[in-house]
């Protein structure tokens, strides 16, 4: 087969970085990027010493590893793991692609935390947002400003956090798209927060279970549905403590979804420190003779 590169031919823009012995230091290294890329064939019996990110822009590659071919067509890309033997080249010419390599003591937990565990062929839902990150990244290290190797490590950083919203095996949904899953239920606590919710309208907002919507919601916003929603209950009322000062405690319970007094009040003190009437006090100045009305 023949090597496009042997004949000269380097569609594209790219440049090669050797971080320096500071740079080697941080958790992250930038170490070459190229962008609007002629890919040709690549073998390498013995892998590449660093992370790759190779993601299709135009035509369709066949990536080769571990003893399985795999298409890279339109909104994919490769991983490549350092040191695994592998090869690629185009499936439908020609075949251009943006890449990035990097490295660092950081990079294999946070792959594996992202679930990127392997070398292997991943789906972007946000490609351009990945794309416009790899020509920053080009665009930095082409630059003689002195201290580029510390910002192309914010940059892998950067596409770190990309690859952790939008990047997603096939078989699996993105972090991106798992959320954009929880939207209806999102929009139903906003618009109707006030209301009474249960678990069972906002699972079958979403379309499934009240079990797998409760794991869902907790996975994502690290809380449990009545409690998220409890938390928009008081940051609603802080606003009309504040904006409404003439307004009872008893009535802004009520307009926020309490129907107890008693429990508004110690919600509003978990998630505060104080109580609704201390709050008002303090934000709004407001201090009243008037006999209670039974919230402190």
């Amino acid at each position: 087969m023949i090597n496009q590169h042997d004949q000269g031919r380097r569609d594209g823009d790219f440049v090669l970085y050797t971080p320096t012995e500071v740079e080697n230091e941080l958790p992250f290294q930038l170490v070459g990027v190229g962008c609007d890329f002629y890919q040709y064939p690549i073998v390498r019996p013995f892998g590449f010493p660093v992370y790759q990110w190779i993601q299709t822009e135009s035509g369709t590659g066949t990536l080769v590893h571990d003893g399985r071919s795999e298409t890279v067509g339109s909104g994919e890309a490769m991983l490549l793991y350092p040191d695994e033997a592998h090869e690629y080249r185009a499936a439908e010419e020609p075949w251009y692609v943006h890449w990035i390599t990097f490295s660092g003591h950081h990079i294999p937990s946070m792959l594996q935390y992202l679930g990127m565990t392997g070398t292997g062929v991943y789906r972007a839902s946000d490609p351009e947002t990945i794309v416009t990150l790899m020509r920053k990244a080009l665009s930095t290290l082409r630059s003689d400003y002195p201290l580029r190797g510390i910002d192309g490590s914010g940059l892998v950083y950067q596409l770190l956090l990309a690859f952790f919203k939008y990047v997603r095996r096939d078989e699996n949904d993105s972090h991106d798209s798992r959320i954009m899953r929880l939207k209806p239920a999102f929009d139903l606590i906003e618009r109707d927060f006030a209301a009474p919710l249960s678990l069972d309208d906002l699972a079958q907002s979403v379309g499934v279970s009240p079990q797998y919507f409760c794991d869902l919601f907790r996975h994502f916003t690290s809380h449990r549905p009545t409690e998220y929603i409890n938390r928009r209950r008081i940051d609603r009322a802080k606003e009309i403590l504040v904006g409404e000062p003439g307004t009872k405690i008893h009535d802004v319970a009520r307009r926020v979804g309490f129907e107890s007094d008693s429990y508004f009040s110690t919600v509003f003190r978990r998630f505060e420190g104080v109580s609704p009437r201390q709050y008002r006090e303090v934000n709004a100045g407001y201090a009243t003779q008037s006999p209670s009305t039974g919230v402190r």
